[in-house]
């Protein structure tokens, strides 16, 4: 399974010519936990928007990474779940334009351990599905793949 995971996942989001939409949360600031527009509309605060570099992994000032929808016959074909979306682009940048802030290591990678479950436990665990939601939907990298599995 872990060879499948490396050879299968990647994120492909880019499309000649245009920007593609992405999704940013609010973590710290004003904007964060929700807020109230100007014109008096409440904001959960997050926001969508397409610029310049978006398709590539980054941030803004009080903002969360960007999260990219998972087109469904990807995530289909990576997961064998249901789930996803269709991907959108514009032909200009679009919503809030702000400062691009370049993530952090920690930020674009994780680790994967596969491990036998304990004696007691119930059930399958959550499988692949959230581990193609960290490089699909985040474009991050794995790093580090482990299996100590047995049998």
């Amino acid at each position: 399974m872990s060879e499948q995971i490396s050879m299968n996942f990647g994120r492909k989001g880019k499309k000649l010519g245009h920007f593609e939409v992405h999704e940013h949360i609010f973590i710290r600031g004003p904007r964060s936990g929700g807020h109230y527009e100007r014109n008096g509309q409440w904001s959960t605060g997050s926001f969508f928007h397409s610029h310049e570099g978006g398709d590539v992994p980054h941030s803004h000032p009080d903002t969360g990474p960007a999260c990219y929808t998972i087109d469904k016959d990807e995530w289909l074909r990576t997961t064998g779940l249901r789930g996803g979306g269709r991907k959108k682009f514009t032909k200009e940048p679009s919503g809030e334009q702000m400062l691009v802030v370049e993530l952090e290591k920690w930020q674009t990678e994780f680790e994967v351990h596969f491990s036998n479950p304990p004696p007691d436990f119930q059930g399958e665990g959550a499988g692949i599905a959230p581990i193609a939601r960290m490089v699909l939907a985040f474009g991050m990298r794995i790093s580090e793949m482990t299996d100590t599995r047995e049998g």
